[in-house]
């Protein structure tokens, strides 16, 4: 896994120099600070991600860094995508392959890999498709505390869903908007484990826009009990620079 992620790291950074070169770069960079249940405290993390768009193509990686945590691990999290855009008659979607990595302690990880389909009608962005989640050990905890590497859970065929509404249609400079998922960059909740968020961003000029987030995240809420589980705050900056 270690040579899975120093290597994913390698190409992250050669496709950045690549997509610089071509001029069909985007880079987004932001800052989450916030609390949860478990969080011992205020958390915060950073994440910056880059997409290279070719014809209808676009490939993307992202890292994710623990700046103030619980987690004792700096890098806590990957993500590669690889993404197709397509168009039957007046209907336009893009297909997207994922793989996820999420390291929440020195004990345990998290990897997801699934597929999923994004559509944008005038005032919505709809996301519906499909994860193979498996929780496992990871290897420093297994030699440490003398753990079965083979003893890992998997779920199989879970359902990935985000919903959002937007005051304006999304070529509008700026955008005020409301969401329902569970999804993240980084993480797939539990279907009945949706986040909720206010969001909003403003083109400040051709290549250049900032974004805010307000997240809420509960517990159960399709469930006959909900609980409050965290909140956090998002704010960052995409550069489009093709």
């Amino acid at each position: 896994m270690r040579l899975f992620i120093y290597s994913s790291i390698f190409i992250f950074l050669i496709l950045i120099q690549v997509t610089y070169a071509s001029a069909q770069f985007k880079v987004t960079g932001y800052i989450d600070a916030g609390h949860t249940n478990v969080s011992n405290g205020l958390f915060i993390k950073t994440s910056g991600l880059g997409s290279y768009q070719f014809g209808k193509n676009m490939v993307a990686a992202g890292m994710q860094l623990d700046l103030k945590n619980y987690n004792s691990n700096v890098f806590s999290g990957l993500n590669l995508i690889a993404a197709r855009e397509a168009r039957i008659k007046n209907f336009h979607f893009e297909f997207q392959a994922f793989y996820l990595l999420t390291l929440f302690s020195d004990i345990s990880r998290e990897t997801n890999w699934g597929m999923m389909l994004n559509l944008q009608p005038e005032h919505f962005k709809l996301v519906v498709g499909t994860s193979f989640r498996t929780f496992a050990y990871r290897k420093r905890a297994i030699n440490e505390y003398n753990l079965n590497a083979d003893d890992k859970i998997h779920e199989n065929w879970n359902i990935i869903y985000s919903i959002s509404y937007y005051l304006k249609r999304h070529e509008n400079e700026w955008n005020i908007g409301v969401s329902v998922t569970n999804i993240d960059h980084y993480i797939i909740n539990q279907e009945t484990n949706p986040n909720f968020n206010l969001n909003g961003y403003y083109q400040m000029n051709a290549p250049l826009r900032l974004f805010a987030e307000v997240w809420y995240k509960s517990s159960g809420a399709f469930n006959l009990s909900v609980n409050y589980f965290g909140v956090f705050l998002r704010t960052g900056i995409v550069w489009d620079i093709g």
